[in-house]
Order: structure tokens, then C-alpha cells, then sequence
């Protein structure tokens, strides 16, 4: 017996063009850092939207405390 399961992804996957000499730039950073080029992107953009007013995540009701038996 076998089961086939899906997860949703918790990020979209999205497809940008950047300039060639950025790209230059940052993979010089993940080779003296280490750091993906995927990280380098969602580390600028965080505070960039933030600076534009429009990053704001989404408000999580707090869970509970589990009440004991």
C-alpha cells in the first residue's frame, strides 16, 4: 500500500529578471560568504518593503495555553 502526499509550498516560486552585474555581484558574496542568491534577494527586499510602507505580515491569533486534565 501506498499514499501520495501534498504539501503546499510555504513560499510562491516566482521567476525575475535581474541585471547581469548585480547577479555578478551577489554570486561574488555567496562565494566569499556563502550566502544563496535567494537569501540575498528576500534580505534586501524585507527592509526595502518595509522602508515603502507595504511589508506587513499577516496577524497570527495566539494559541491558547493547553489547559491540563
Amino acid at each position: 500500500m501506498s499514499y501520495d502526499v501534498t504539501v503546499a509550498p510555504k513560499e510562491r516560486i516566482i521567476t525575475v529578471r535581474i541585471e547581469s552585474d548585480l547577479v555578478d555581484a551577489m554570486e561574488g558574496l555567496r562565494e566569499k560568504t556563502g550566502a544563496s542568491l535567494s537569501w540575498q534577494i528576500r534580505s534586501a527586499l524585507g527592509p526595502w518593503l518595509k522602508a515603502q510602507g507595504a511589508a506587513q505580515k499577516a496577524d497570527r491569533k495566539r494559541v491558547g495555553a493547553r489547559k491540563r486534565p
